[in-house]
């Protein structure tokens, strides 16, 4: 069944009290302010390795404000650094697609420059950075590289709750790992799959995986998070949230207060 997956993800960090999120190919911090939202307490991690998208980043007080942890890197399978393919758009323009720039190269988008960039695995980072977290919620955006962030997660992989990812059924760009190989490496773990948006027909979507046996020891909480995933499509959450923030701001504060206090 179709799932909002964005309020299914939401759901679970609430359902396991995570007390770290890694927004994981931030862009602009977006996601990672509503993981605060979601989380108060927890420790947040927004890494984000395209160096024009860090930068606006940084002189984005609000990011300060709520403590989220802006990382300039890219999360991988190994530490050192790679060679990363900026993305041709607009960066000063509001609407621009500014979440399309990789690790990996696909051939029907135009590459500004290809800069060298610093990579680290999750799990050396988080041993490092934040050791007294010990439920991890994982948002990966990362455009067709997720495998390596997947592979370099190995070492802390028991601490992870939730996982959602953005991934294809079938290689989008070089070197890309289809979503089965996903699927298998995250089962390995000890997580499985619970919600996606991905249509019969579409090549790319969102997926969300949930650790098994948290979840079975939750009964009627994980339910009620997949209810909520469910409703989330039906009552066309995102939409309306894009709708109001471009018209009706102040509608759309209120929309997501609630949304964070009730619908998750």
């Amino acid at each position: 069944m179709i799932t909002n997956t964005k309020t299914l993800f939401a759901a679970l960090l609430k359902l396991f009290r995570v007390d770290g999120v890694c927004d994981i190919g931030s862009c602009d911090g977006s996601q990672a302010l509503l993981f605060r939202d979601v989380r108060p307490e927890a420790r947040i991690f927004a890494f984000e390795a395209n160096p024009l998208n860090y930068e606006a980043m940084r002189r984005q007080p609000r990011l300060g404000e709520r403590r989220i942890e802006v990382v300039p890197c890219a999360i991988s399978n190994a530490d050192g650094t790679a060679n990363f393919h900026v993305t041709d758009v607009d960066y000063s323009a509001q609407d621009a697609n500014k979440g399309t720039s990789s690790l990996l190269v696909r051939t029907d988008l135009a590459v500004r420059e290809v800069v060298e960039v610093r990579t680290r695995r999750l799990d050396r980072f988080i041993e490092e950075h934040a050791p007294e977290v010990q439920r991890l919620g994982l948002w990966i955006d990362v455009e067709g590289a997720e495998y390596g962030v997947l592979e370099g997660m190995a070492g802390i992989q028991e601490r992870v709750m939730a996982v959602h990812v953005e991934t294809a059924r079938v290689p989008l760009r070089q070197g890309q790992k289809p979503l089965a190989d996903v699927t298998q490496l995250l089962g390995s773990y000890g997580l499985t799959p619970c919600g996606s948006n991905l249509r019969p027909g579409s090549d790319w979507g969102d997926v969300v995986f949930v650790r098994r046996r948290a979840a079975a020891a939750t009964g009627w909480g994980y339910r009620l998070a997949l209810l909520k995933g469910r409703l989330g499509v039906w009552g066309r959450a995102d939409h309306l949230a894009v709708f109001l923030k471009a018209r009706f701001p102040a509608g759309y504060r209120v929309l997501r207060r609630l949304y964070v206090k009730l619908g998750m």
